[in-house]
């Protein structure tokens, strides 16, 4: 089973890409674009902002939203994938930088709700929490001396470490102890990770294999590179 996360920046060109070159059974895509084309693939979109959605696409069966306390408004979406022997809840994350100062507090405290009645509803043993958050730990460094944070703070740590204190595992430390670069930004040259995938115990043990792609035709289509994991199959 293979499971994709990537900001797609709204290029309608990603779409061919994606369908040629990752061909997933579960996606989970940010700041996608409207697709009409032809596809094997069934979409749920969510509208961030304007001319901005967040996708779930299941190769299988249509995405049924669940619900999602999103008071503010964070554009957040998730699905049930639902299979003869996979059971698993997916919740795809865009990081909204319109909450720049609070985002790390606002996400979390959604994740957690997300989680909690994912689990009190339907027993969710199988969780998938996967997207641009907009953050990483080196931030509370301030390595590039941004405005928007300061050296020595621990809101950045504090926000994944309350991932993981939910039950999760952080899929890329698996196989990489290294931070890997999911963004470029176009002003600067800093690796930064801001793309994760966070997963529950017996996924993280299925995990084998966990890699963050990118070639010239990623180079071309999105200043984020798409992280790509395969899990075995479940006994």
């Amino acid at each position: 089973m293979r499971i994709i996360s990537w900001n797609m920046r709204k290029n309608k060109k990603a779409w061919d890409y994606f369908f040629d070159s990752l061909n997933p059974d579960i996606a989970l895509l940010q700041e996608t674009s409207p697709l009409n084309d032809e596809h094997e693939f069934n979409i749920l979109s969510k509208n961030v902002k304007k001319n901005l959605n967040n996708s779930i696409l299941f190769k299988t069966d249509q995405p049924q939203e669940l619900p999602i306390e999103d008071e503010q408004k964070m554009g957040l979406v998730s699905s049930r994938y639902k299979t003869e022997s996979e059971d698993i809840f997916v919740l795809s994350i865009y990081g909204n930088l319109s909450f720049v100062g609070t985002l790390d507090f606002v996400l979390l405290e959604t994740i957690e709700h997300f989680v909690k009645e994912m689990r009190k509803n339907f027993n969710a043993q199988d969780i998938v929490i996967s997207g641009d958050f907009n953050m990483d730990r080196r931030m509370d460094d301030n390595p590039t001396k941004s405005k928007f944070s300061k050296k020595g703070e621990t809101r950045h740590n504090n926000f994944f470490d309350g991932i993981l204190d939910l039950g999760f595992h952080d899929c890329l430390r698996k196989y990489h102890s290294l931070p890997m670069q999911t963004y470029r930004h176009n002003r600067g040259i800093y690796p930064w990770e801001l793309d994760h995938m966070f997963v529950t115990p017996e996924l993280f043990e299925r995990l084998r294999s966990i890699n963050v792609f990118v070639d010239d035709n990623i180079l071309q289509l999105s200043d984020h590179n798409p992280i790509v994991a395969n899990f075995s199959d479940k006994n």
